[in-house]
């Protein structure tokens, strides 16, 4: 690591210059505050230790400038004895930790090699994120469909089109809707949603016209709606299917006349609003019935934005997944780079109802529970093997067994049954066998050794060859 010592007494810079060196660390020294910004400026550090006392410039002081200036780069404050407040303000402040006087030596070594974990880990996922495919605004994955909804997307942004955006629950509408704006010329103007099914008929109104004083019991204020709030902007209508008629039909008049109408008032306001809509219900069915007014679909669907739900792209599941577990293993400081060939099939064999959504969360407890460096099956949300458990008579001694262990079992079988006869297949040579189930050879191997299979690979023996 590039570590920076900063103290105005020499014998404590050089002592833990001398100890870092002798660790293999790349060390530079400042006795002050401006000398070490003047360092940073000209060559960055993964690490600076500083003292909190010191002339012209003190700790807390010199942290928020390395915050400011240089925010990828660790800060460790170093306090005398009774400092434990300010220690703990410098933690609030961003620092990454701190260190009381007197230290020992291995204190300072388990610091250094706990922040270098800290670095490896961020650049893990920083390399995670750059594997993820066909990243536009949010909307992650590389399957024919979200290429065409980018294309979309892209064509539609620049006009003031109304587009209505249809699509089971969890596969991202309002992630679409955003793109839009951010693509549309109105994206330094504000992104206003209402998810209409969260609110009763008559409050819906309310929200998205406004009121006058008195305009009804409790009314002591007068208040903007929607609206006039995305002025200039764009407006997000959610779950539009569920307005009530006579919200409809006031929805209907704003969109063709560009004016609203407060409750109370008989005052139109002039709106400059672009409205994208949303829903997961069968609105031309609904209009069919009478339930949904069908002058008003009309007007919503200019542009028709079907997502399909995520059981539909399977090609988007790994990016997505990629993406999550990148987020959430930086979220809560976990060491997890990926998934086993174990976990990648059951994500994939998985039909996902809750579409991305329900990935997002999957992974989120795969992060949590992951006990190695990749999520393994186990760590996945039982359901996901459920869905793949064929159907017939469950092993005695698995059924006597609680869940996770069983079907923990039960999936060690299979990979075992199913690495054995690749191996077969070729010779019970590991290298041409990880090639051909795309996975690298030592994780095969290790995954062999785990599921002791590896007396069935002569190949791999001494004289084998490549």
């Amino acid at each position: 690591m590039r570590i920076l010592v900063v103290d105005d007494e020499r014998a404590i810079r050089f002592s833990l210059a001398e100890l870092l060196e002798s660790d293999g660390h790349d060390v530079r020294e400042a006795e002050h505050a401006p000398a070490a910004l003047a360092a940073l400026d000209e060559a960055p550090a993964d690490l600076v230790l500083s003292d909190l006392t010191m002339p012209a410039m003190d700790g807390l002081a010199l942290l928020e400038e390395v915050r400011a200036r240089h925010p990828a780069t660790l800060f460790v404050l170093v306090t005398a004895h009774g400092d434990e407040r300010t220690a703990v303000r410098a933690l609030r402040e961003g620092a990454y930790d701190y260190v009381p006087k007197p230290f020992d030596n291995e204190e300072i070594r388990a610091l250094v090699r706990r922040a270098r974990e800290v670095l490896s880990l961020r650049a893990e996922n920083a390399r995670l994120r750059t594997e993820v495919a066909g990243e536009f605004r949010g909307l992650i994955g590389d399957s024919a469909a979200l290429r065409e909804t980018v294309r979309v997307i892209r064509r539609a942004a620049p006009t003031d089109a109304t587009v209505l955006v249809t699509g089971e629950s969890g596969t991202g509408k309002e992630l679409v809707a955003r793109a839009l704006h951010g693509e549309s010329r109105r994206r330094a103007a504000p992104f206003v949603a209402l998810n209409c099914s969260a609110l009763p008929g008559e409050l819906v109104e309310r929200e998205l016209f406004g009121h006058l004083r008195g305009a009804f019991t409790g009314a002591d204020r007068g208040a903007e709606g929607l609206f006039e709030a995305a002025d200039g902007g764009t407006l997000f209508l959610d779950e539009v299917g569920d307005l009530a008629p006579a919200a409809q039909a006031k929805l209907l008049r704003a969109l063709e006349e560009r004016q609203i109408t407060r409750l109370g008032s008989t005052r139109p306001v002039a709106v400059d609003v672009r409205v994208v809509a949303a829903t997961h219900r069968p609105l031309e069915q609904m209009a069919a019935g009478g339930a949904f007014r069908e002058d008003l679909l009309y007007r919503l669907q200019v542009i028709p934005l079907h997502i399909p739900p995520l059981r539909e792209r399977r090609e988007d599941v790994m990016p997505l997944a990629l993406h999550f577990l990148a987020h959430f293993a930086g979220k809560y400081g976990r060491q997890v780079r990926g998934f086993s060939e174990g976990a990648r099939r059951l994500l994939l064999s998985y039909d996902w109802p809750g579409n991305v959504r329900e990935l997002r969360n999957a992974t989120e407890r795969a992060a949590v529970m992951a006990e190695g460096e990749q999520i393994e099956p186990r760590d996945l949300p039982a359901q996901l093997a459920e869905s793949r458990a064929p159907v017939g008579p469950v092993d005695a001694a698995l059924a006597n067994l609680p869940f996770a262990e069983a079907r923990d079992r039960a999936l060690d079988a299979w990979e075992r049954r199913f690495l054995a006869a690749a191996l077969e297949r070729h010779g019970g040579n590991v290298s041409a066998t990880a090639r051909a189930l795309d996975l690298h050879r030592q994780s095969l191997q290790k995954r062999l050794r785990a599921l002791d299979l590896t007396r069935e690979a002569p190949g791999e023996g001494p004289g084998a060859s490549e």
